[in-house]
């Protein structure tokens, strides 16, 4: 049920949640840039610093802060570019 999963040498962590009813990532991001694939649709929250972020199919790169939330479509790629030690929660559909 719980996993803790780690990306770009250690730089990203997160601790992953799944059961039957619902599925949900905490993480923390280290400044710099991030390449990820969405497999389920991704409803990401910030709950602490500012992440920016660039989805598949757009050339534009959206900033939100503490509280903001977007959403990255199942099956697309995205990139993730914090300048500050930023975290999240990020509930899969």
């Amino acid at each position: 049920m719980f996993e803790v999963k780690k990306y770009h040498g250690d730089r990203v962590m997160s601790l992953t949640y799944d059961d039957d009813q619902q599925s949900f990532s905490v993480g923390i991001l280290s400044p710099g840039e991030y390449a990820f694939g969405a497999i389920k649709k991704e409803n990401f929250t910030v709950t602490s610093g500012v992440i920016s972020a660039q989805v598949e199919g757009s050339d534009v790169w959206s900033t939100h802060g503490k509280n903001d939330t977007f959403v990255v479509p199942d099956h697309k790629n995205f990139k993730l570019s914090v300048n500050q030690v930023s975290t999240y929660i990020c509930y899969y559909e």
